[in-house]
């Protein structure tokens, strides 16, 4: 006879603590993933560490600093015509 076969989610996550709650850091931000070049996240990082600051607290002030700069008119990007020439799709 055939052994059942049991969906993930029928499966107890041993591990788990049903009476752990998601830390405030959880509530309060959302991950994103964003690309960058690795000079441009080494110099982050060493930024960061000069100024005693995470890494992801700096982050989101330089982001939160742009948007308001944006926002204010004090920034302005530069707006180029991109042609994508080969998509990495095919």
């Amino acid at each position: 006879m055939p052994r059942a076969k049991l969906a993930p989610q029928d499966i107890p996550d041993f591990f788990a603590d049903p009476k752990r709650r998601a830390s405030p850091y959880d509530r309060k931000y959302e991950r994103h993933t964003y690309r960058v070049t690795e000079k441009v996240h080494a110099r982050l990082k060493e930024i960061a560490k000069d100024e005693g600051v995470g890494l992801n607290d700096l982050t989101r002030w330089i982001l939160d600093q742009f948007i308001k700069g944006y926002e204010s008119g004090m920034i302005i990007l530069p707006v180029e015509e991109y042609v994508v020439t080969h998509s990495r799709l095919t």
